[in-house]
């Protein structure tokens, strides 16, 4: 099976020059990722112990999307089998460990599941992460830490990573109020914060201010990172999905959405079409169009553009020139797979220098699967 779909994909994309605007470049990237881990619960960093964290979380995010818009099985198959991976026939997930917000994220593939086929172990087990956060370590207003090993940082990325698992529960599960209300606090908080001038958020904030990142008077990372941004840009693009149109705070929200659309075309790249690593910095020396960030505000402004939250005339340039930027970060490998440059996965630097200094990696699992959210986006795949 694995040497058949090998051949299928090399076939396909030998033949892509012909198809041109043909080419699915999601379809592509999706299934040489699959080709690449063939085995979902391999899936995380090397060395890494704990397969029940973000990397393979936002890898199931990211096929689910894939499996509705295409309704190929496969993708669907993938996630139920790192599901079954991860929790036993009794609902417990021995890999669980609710100590970072980075391991929640794989609980929103268990809802998903639970969604689809109503087993009682799906559901026993999203209840397991949601206690996760009953003891979670918060600062004095009530921003989650982004995890015991950053006592009292909030990053801009750990945002998503609970919430976007929290907001589906409160749909799917139960315990609305609370889940409806925690997600919106998070949000707010990290707002509060980290939002600049321009509508955009800086990486992260320290409330003890001891981090050698963190401004010693105001606590606050120093830039705009891409993939940081990005985060919570995908999280706000769907949390609409799951929040009530009579929540409190859903206008707020809204309206923080179409501020960041905003911001964000207004530091696009002009040459490029693309996002830079250092957001609002496009025009400084060495500062690099880097790929993930790139996905995830083409996700963003494109659905906001499908769901009527921004104008379509103004921002359809936007997306047709991000689009037509990160393609050209797809590269055909020996095998006939997809590779995905210049991304970045990082924490939050000290400064301009340290984040445009950092090695511009390829096929990072938040590179390719941001690279896959953002194509499948323009696509025209959906049903």
């Amino acid at each position: 099976m694995g040497g058949l779909f090998l051949l299928s994909v090399a076939g396909f994309v030998c033949d892509c020059g012909a198809r041109g605007k043909d080419v699915k470049w999601s379809v592509l990237a999706a299934d040489s990722f699959i080709a690449k881990f063939p085995d979902p619960d391999s899936i995380h960093w090397v060395g890494q112990t704990n397969h029940f964290s973000w990397q393979a979380g936002y890898a199931m995010f990211a096929m689910e999307k894939m499996w509705r818009a295409t309704g190929d099985v496969r993708y669907y198959n993938y996630i139920r089998r790192y599901v079954d991976q991860q929790v036993d026939e009794k609902g417990n997930i021995p890999g669980f460990s609710p100590d970072a917000l980075d391991n929640f994220l794989p609980g929103y593939a268990i809802i998903f599941l639970y969604e689809q086929t109503h087993r009682e172990k799906y559901r026993i087990a999203a209840e397991k992460v949601r206690d996760g956060f009953l003891k979670y370590p918060r600062n004095a207003d009530g921003g989650f830490w982004h995890g015991d090993w950053a006592r009292h940082q909030m990053w801009v990325d750990g945002v998503f990573m609970g919430q976007m698992f929290l907001a589906r529960y409160g749909k799917a599960i139960g315990d609305s109020a609370y889940a409806f209300d925690e997600v919106t606090k998070q949000m707010k908080v990290v707002l509060s914060h980290c939002l600049t001038p321009d509508g955009l958020l800086l990486h992260g904030w320290d409330e003890s201010r001891r981090a050698s990142w963190a401004d010693k008077k105001t606590g606050l990372a120093s830039e705009v990172w891409s993939e940081g941004l990005g985060w919570f840009a995908v999280l706000i693009a769907d949390v609409f999905e799951y929040l009530p149109r009579n929540h409190p705070e859903y206008k707020f929200l809204l309206s923080t959405l179409r501020t960041l659309c905003t911001g964000l075309k207004n530091v696009q790249d002009e040459r490029t079409g693309m996002w830079c690593q250092v957001v609002d910095k496009p025009g400084v020396p060495d500062n690099w169009n880097e790929t993930s960030g790139t996905g995830m505000f083409l996700y963003l402004i494109k659905k906001s553009i499908e769901k009527g939250y921004i104008n379509k005339e103004e921002f359809d340039p936007v997306i047709k020139k991000a689009y037509d930027g990160i393609i050209k970060k797809a590269k055909i490998n020996s095998k006939g797979l997809i590779d995905i440059y210049d991304c970045s996965s990082i924490g939050i630097m000290d400064d301009y220098n340290m984040y445009i200094n950092q090695r511009k990696e390829i096929n990072t699992f938040a590179g390719v699967t941001s690279f896959i959210l953002g194509t499948l986006s323009m696509e025209g795949l959906y049903k």
